[in-house]
């Protein structure tokens, strides 16, 4: 089964790490990056750029209306994700666990629902 797993980062925790922690933090990801593929458990791994660049699209009542972003203030946004084939939500869970963003912020882990509004491929 496949798991997205979304990335929390606390801004004030990134804006107050050192130089050093940070190039370790980026190392820590690369390296559990491999070692997801290797196994077989990475499917997708994306960074997002931070919520002032974001666009949010709404449409109510036959309106459809966009505004920039960010969408709401919360200590915590949005950083990223990446999506993994796990056997279930405890192995699932385990691998967020090794996150390194971890240590910035907070990993969300959700199943995927098993449907996907993806157009099939023509023949």
């Amino acid at each position: 089964m496949r798991y997205v797993c979304l990335v929390h980062v606390d801004q004030s925790l990134i804006d107050a790490a050192t130089p050093e922690e940070l190039a370790n933090m980026d190392r820590d990801n690369q390296r559990a990056n491999a070692e997801l593929t290797a196994s077989g458990h990475l499917v997708l791994d994306l960074a997002l750029k931070a919520p002032d660049t974001a666009r949010i699209v709404r449409s109510r009542g036959g309106k459809v209306s966009a505004t920039d972003g960010p969408y709401v203030e919360s200590k915590e946004h949005l950083g990223g994700f990446f999506v993994i084939e796990a056997r279930s939500l405890d192995e699932a869970t385990a691998i967020a666990r090794r996150e390194p963003m971890a240590r910035f912020g907070t990993i969300e882990v959700r199943a995927e629902m098993g449907i996907s509004w993806q157009q099939p491929k023509p023949a």
